[in-house]
């Protein structure tokens, strides 16, 4: 067992000479190697090694290797003193880090930077504060977004008092709850006596106001849901039986779905799409009502993934950029208030989603906007691009040479006539299932309708 103890430490000593700091600790970690009377120096030099390279990464701005090389120094337990001062100085790095994201309006992702530092034995006080700044923060956004205002507003100034200092885009976040607050009290009370009175269009309409406010306002998607049912959108074509299935024609680049008691999305099928102020004199493939420039800036779907460029001023996740390739998640800000958030929920599919997280709108009673690749999933769970929560399994709609075509699991009608497993759809198509319906709406080059 000793000769065997000694080669192994003479194979660590060589990978210590050769920077193969892995290949060192794995064989230091060795039950026998351990208890070798020379095994004590060669674990502090492994633990001084670790420490020099994440010098080395702290140097080169690659924080993440920098923490790896600490934590398997401090792991090693050796060169305390050395680890120690790299440790003070990644901690300092990291609560500066989540203190930005604070004040860049970012609370949600200030809450996973501050939840990684608590992963790495950071129990700094002011890590406290900062979370419970970003804590009350996220819960005041998922207040408003419930048109919870009031607890909302409350939300806010605890966050305010949490943080100890003026933030502006917290103050300016507060005004804006203020703003949304008495357009949202005027509009759901009008909302209500239009779904009393079965009045299904203004409902539609100031279901739309009402959510624009409070986006997940669940009354209002439900009077939206059944305004949606009773007067059926024009784009719904007659499911009457037909003699013969026409060849479907070619897709648009863009189109309106419709899915019945759950929303309307304006899916693209580009692999660039550009972004806009809505105007009637204009062309943009997506058009806000926002103060924001004619055409904004650009998406472009490549083998990397999505390249945002900004024509005018753009931010991601609080931070200016002119060109940068998104991420899950990340928030995009054109102009100084017009947000969205950029989504890819279904792993297998290089298909996102764009939701507007700001108050702003599209035309029409647009709920997202999807930019499709290669398949649009539409089921419960997570993983969807749309959530249908009532729904067993999914229904996907897929790019075809011959334009789209739909899988499902089970029989449904398209049109009118009966399939089964997968059909291919018109750009005008209806589809029918036991528990499911929607359909598609040819988008032209203009298309306002405020």
């Amino acid at each position: 067992m000793l000769g065997f103890a000694w080669l192994t430490l003479r194979q660590a000593q060589e990978a210590l000479r050769n920077g193969r700091l892995e290949d060192a600790h794995r064989l230091l970690s060795d039950a026998a190697a351990q208890d070798h009377k020379g095994s004590w120096e060669l674990f502090q030099q492994l633990a001084q090694g670790f420490v020099q390279r994440g010098e080395r990464h702290l140097q080169a701005d690659d924080v993440e290797a920098a923490w790896n090389d600490l934590l398997h120094a401090e792991q090693v337990g050796a060169a305390e003193t050395s680890a120690g001062k790299l440790r003070q100085v990644l901690v300092r790095q990291g609560l500066s880090q989540v203190r930005a994201l604070v004040q860049a309006g970012e609370p949600g992702r200030a809450l996973e930077a501050a939840s990684q530092l608590r992963d790495r034995s950071v129990h700094a006080s002011e890590l406290q504060l900062l979370e419970e700044a970003a804590r009350h923060w996220s819960l005041a956004r998922e207040h408003a977004g419930r048109g919870e205002f009031a607890q909302a507003i409350r939300s806010v100034d605890q966050a305010r008092r949490a943080f100890q200092e003026p933030v502006a885009a917290l103050d300016q976040f507060r005004g804006e709850l203020e703003q949304r607050q008495q357009a949202f009290a005027a509009q759901l009370g009008q909302l209500h006596t239009a779904v009393e009175q079965a009045r299904w269009r203004d409902v539609l309409d100031l279901a739309e106001k009402v959510l624009a406010a409070a986006p997940q306002h669940a009354e209002a998607r439900k009077a939206r849901g059944r305004a949606w049912k009773a007067i059926e959108p024009v784009t719904v074509a007659d499911c009457s039986p037909r003699l013969a299935i026409a060849p479907p024609a070619e897709m648009p680049q863009r189109f309106l779905l419709w899915i019945d008691g759950v929303g309307g999305y304006l899916v693209c099928l580009g692999t660039k799409i550009t972004l806009g102020q809505a105007t009637a004199d204009a062309f943009v493939d997506v058009p806000l009502f926002a103060d924001i420039s004619r055409e904004h800036a650009a998406l472009t779907r490549d083998a990397e993934g999505y390249l945002l460029e900004g024509l005018r001023p753009v931010q991601i996740n609080g931070r200016p950029v002119s060109r940068a390739l998104l991420h899950n998640n990340d928030r995009v800000t054109l102009g100084n208030s017009c947000q969205f958030q950029f989504r890819q929920s279904v792993p297998a599919s290089t298909s996102s989603r764009l939701d507007l997280v700001s108050g702003h709108r599209l035309p029409l009673s647009l709920d997202a906007v999807i930019l499709m690749s290669d398949t649009l999933v539409l089921g419960p769970g997570e993983h969807v691009h749309v959530c249908l929560p009532e729904r067993k399994q999914n229904v996907v709609l897929y790019r075809h040479k011959d334009g789209l075509g739909i899988r499902y699991g089970g029989t449904f009608h398209v049109d009118g006539h009966a399939c089964k497993d997968k059909a291919m759809l018109g750009p005008s198509s209806a589809v029918a299932g036991e528990d499911f319906g929607f359909a598609l709406e040819q988008v032209g080059p203009r298309w306002l309708r405020v």
